[in-house]
């Protein structure tokens, strides 16, 4: 077998190649330790009910822009004003009456849209008294219109069966995140019917997103209109071409 070695080496054959190792395996990276996240209390804990909120909704018009949203419908509303009796209650109203006819009382029309000095409303009231109807028991169209104003303005768009009820003088009431609606036929007085529509936190959920989010909290947010022409730089005012001074004849060569 050594001679073969010998031979084959000298005639430049390999016949036993030498075996070689494979590489002891590479070590594996160690892992990497896991991460820790701490979490707040509050997402962990209960809910407490005493701090608990909820959706509330707001008025997305003031009490000056729906009393002329009333005038240009042809509901010629007071001018959004203090209150006679105090100084820091605003409304505006109207009232219109019609002709007494033999036992019953005369047709009327009170509407009254109140608030405060904020322009914020608190509550539209509508009284109306012998309404005129068509063949159909339905409410006058013109009438009718005073509730079409109210409920649209606000842009409350789940109310969807409040006026349908009020067209055909059917007492409702709906209620819905802070909001509530009632059209209701007096039970004395079955010519009388009065709507309400007023927005007020009265539980404590709501009572809670209310304060949360008053203006008495936090400072009132910059007008943009008036940083924007703060940032923009004064144009400078051009000064006059003045004409050079014509040259004496005394200085000409």
């Amino acid at each position: 077998m050594k001679h073969l070695k010998t031979v084959s080496h000298y005639f430049g054959f390999d016949f036993f190649p030498q075996e070689v190792s494979p590489p002891p395996p590479k070590a594996l990276p160690r892992p990497i330790p896991p991460a820790t996240f701490m979490l707040p209390l509050h997402v962990i804990e209960p809910p407490v009910v005493q701090t608990a909120s909820t959706f509330l909704r707001t008025w997305r018009i003031s009490g000056a822009a729906m009393c002329a949203a009333l005038r240009n419908a042809g509901i010629e509303t007071s001018d959004w004003a203090a209150a006679s009796f105090n100084a820091d209650t605003f409304e505006c109203f109207f009232e219109q009456s019609g002709k007494r006819e033999k036992d019953q009382l005369p047709s009327s029309i009170f509407v009254i849209v109140r608030g405060d000095a904020t322009g914020t409303i608190n509550n539209m009231r509508v009284k109306i008294i012998n309404p005129e109807t068509d063949e159909n028991g339905q409410l006058d169209p013109a009438i009718l219109r005073i509730f079409e104003i109210m409920l649209r303005q606000p842009q409350w768009l789940d109310f969807h069966e409040t006026l349908n009820a009020i067209k055909n003088l059917k007492d409702i009431k709906e209620d819905g995140f802070g909001a509530s609606i009632g059209f209701t036929r007096e039970v004395l007085n079955p010519g009388n019917y009065n709507f309400t529509l007023s927005l007020d936190a009265t539980s404590g959920p709501q009572k809670s997103t209310r304060n949360y989010f008053s203006g008495r909290r936090w400072l009132p947010l910059p007008d943009p209109a008036v940083e924007i022409d703060s940032a923009q730089p004064q144009s400078v005012s051009e000064t006059p071409h003045t004409e050079a001074p014509a040259e004496s004849q005394e200085h000409r060569h």
